[in-house]
């Protein structure tokens, strides 16, 4: 019953340990079509929201259908390796920094923390667009990994801007203090149990390893540096809307 999984009605039939495993036959391109068209479907689906962030308002539902999605989401990618046999410590526990986020996002909906909002918006814009530019090639769309991929992030950074348009839920630029105090205590738990579990969530030693291949430069330095380099220029890019949102309301 659980053994075999139809992707489409004219494919073939794909075994559960194959959709819910790390390997698949093929790779995308980095940079290639199907990452240039969710991350143009991504933009577009934002401007979507701001645009008809008014008309959205009355679909009061969207709230709790967002963290349903979510953790639907993290439940099918845990659950199905378990079924398929495939569960690994190593790659299956949701302590990537998207992944913990991603929770605490959840919780703030369901408990309507809208004060979590102004450290989470950055907070969410920082992982997501990280992992949306260097989108691994190696997920590809015949495993559930690229599913996982698509709504940990691509999903996740629209429900942020669904919050911050049509819930208006504040975010200001002193957002930035309680973000990096929530970054550092999230790296070093994870850095903590990476040590004890002997996992590399977070990249705290190294990252995948086709960003090794497109940029050999990134060796130079360990992960920590270049990711905390890489969130300088997206904070500023992250409180672009948010000081057009305040200006305007203002």
């Amino acid at each position: 019953m659980f053994n075999k999984i139809y992707l489409y009605p004219e494919s073939e039939v794909i075994s559960m340990k194959h959709y819910f495993g790390q390997t698949s036959n093929f790779s995308l391109s980095f940079f290639g079509p199907v990452h240039l068209l969710l991350i143009l479907g991504t933009i577009l689906a934002i401007f979507g929201i701001y645009k008809y962030r008014d008309k959205l308002k009355k679909y009061k539902i969207v709230k709790t259908i967002i963290p349903i999605i979510l953790f639907s989401n993290m439940v099918i990618y845990i659950a199905g390796a378990m079924l398929a046999g495939i569960y690994d410590i190593k790659i299956h526990l949701p302590i990537h920094y998207c992944y913990i986020t991603g929770f605490a996002f959840m919780y703030m909906l369901i408990k309507d923390k809208k004060n979590w909002f102004n450290m989470l918006y950055y907070a969410i814009f920082f992982c997501t667009i990280t992992v949306i530019i260097f989108q691994d090639p190696n997920i590809t769309y015949d495993r559930y990994e690229f599913l996982l991929l698509v709504i940990s992030h691509h999903f996740l950074l629209l429900s942020s801007f669904y919050t911050l348009y049509v819930l208006d839920y504040p975010v200001n630029k002193k957002g930035y203090k309680p973000f990096l105090i929530y970054t550092l205590i999230v790296y070093l738990v994870v850095f903590g149990l990476n040590r004890i579990l002997g996992t590399d969530y977070i990249f705290n030693d190294s990252f995948p390893l086709f960003i090794y291949d497109c940029f050999p430069f990134i060796k130079m330095f360990p992960p920590i540096v270049w990711l905390f380099l890489l969130s300088i220029p997206l904070l500023i890019c992250a409180y672009m809307p948010v000081r057009y949102k305040n200006r305007n309301v203002n």
